[in-house]
């Protein structure tokens, strides 16, 4: 029997999976105070740069800058207050990302910031606020998204409410280095060679007992000189992203080599066994390893391969081919292997 095993590894996700390091976003939107607060409805503008995080419970930490000008105080018992002012809003932000498609995505937040007046008058006065938020982002390409959001920013000083919806464009940077990916190396057959025992060769695998470092081999497998099991990998380069189960157009292409080598040789059947790096339960992650696998053979049957000649298996994090340590390291445990069996 022959067996040919291919790796799908590399350095970037297939879903979710944000290859850059940094997303800076500006944004316009409409504040509408209640409670005693005293003054009106506003428009802003703002700044936000997020750095993309690796974790299980988050996808970012996001600072930001809202700015309203000329902001008018509302008449009150005591008559027109008379003047407007300036609202300087800074904040942290806690965000995690939920993905709905390849395109879509929701993400909360929650946060803490400090807002300050040009001039204070009725109950208004500088001071901090928490805030949570529920937001809307639709990828347009690899690094620009757009964001539609909606915060509830809590005054500390009155206990009032100050709710906040605002417009964004998101522009992705700082990708992360790349491992270059292999060479593809084309699946070689075995020469055929009329071996001549002379010393002896037990488990008839054309090889002398005393080169033989396999002893024992099962019948049918193609071995090397050395009388072990040959195995030819091609580094295709495709990897998950962390908590994703999704395989996006990018990585059709690599995807296509494997259901070439099956049309090419249709005595073929492939074995796709998914993987997965540590973080998180290990129950979850076994589920999630299933899934990529289910994945990739969900392309391969759209590619024209038989599903009765594709078998899936998860493994979870239990064979990391690197370090879980690092967020490297982590990228390259989440993947799938195709591995051919005659």
């Amino acid at each position: 029997m022959k067996k040919i095993a291919i790796a799908l590894c590399a350095a970037s996700a297939l879903f979710g999976a944000n290859t850059y390091n940094y997303e800076f976003t500006p944004v316009v939107g409409y504040a509408h105070p209640e409670g005693t607060q005293g003054i009106d409805d506003q428009k802003f503008i703002g700044l936000r740069i997020a750095r993309n995080l690796d974790t299980f419970l988050l996808s970012q930490i996001e600072l930001g800058f809202d700015y309203s000008r000329n902001v008018s105080y509302e008449t009150t018992a005591k008559g027109a207050v008379g003047f407007d002012t300036d609202i300087r809003r800074y904040y942290a932000n806690l965000v995690k990302d939920f993905a709905l498609t390849d395109a879509f995505s929701i993400y909360g937040l929650m946060g803490l910031g400090y807002q300050e007046f040009t001039k204070e008058a009725n109950d208004v006065d500088d001071g901090g606020f928490a805030q949570a938020g529920l937001g809307l982002k639709y990828k347009v390409t690899d690094n620009f998204a757009l964001k539609a959001e909606a915060r509830d920013l809590l005054d500390w000083n009155q206990g009032d409410s100050t709710f906040l919806y605002s417009l964004g464009f998101a522009v992705s940077f700082g990708e992360a280095v790349k491992a270059a990916p292999a060479a593809v190396v084309a699946p070689v057959a075995p020469a055929k060679t009329e071996v001549k025992p002379a010393i002896g060769d037990e488990d008839k695998d054309g090889v002398f007992d005393n080169v033989d470092r396999c002893p024992g081999t099962p019948a049918g497998v193609v071995v090397d000189e050395y009388g072990c099991e040959k195995v030819i990998r091609l580094n295709l380069t495709a990897n998950f992203a962390f908590d994703s189960a999704k395989v996006t157009p990018e990585y059709e292409a690599k995807i296509k080599e494997v259901a070439d080598v099956m049309v090419k040789n249709p005595e073929y059947r492939v074995i796709l066994e998914g993987h997965t790096d540590s973080t998180g339960p290990d129950a979850y992650n076994q589920k999630l390893s299933v899934k990529r696998a289910d994945a990739v053979a969900a392309v391969l049957e759209k590619m024209g391969v038989s599903k009765g000649k594709i078998t899936t298996e998860g493994f979870g994090e239990a064979k990391p081919i690197a370090s879980n340590a690092t967020k490297e390291g982590r990228a390259e445990n989440r993947r799938v292997e195709a591995k051919f069996r005659k």
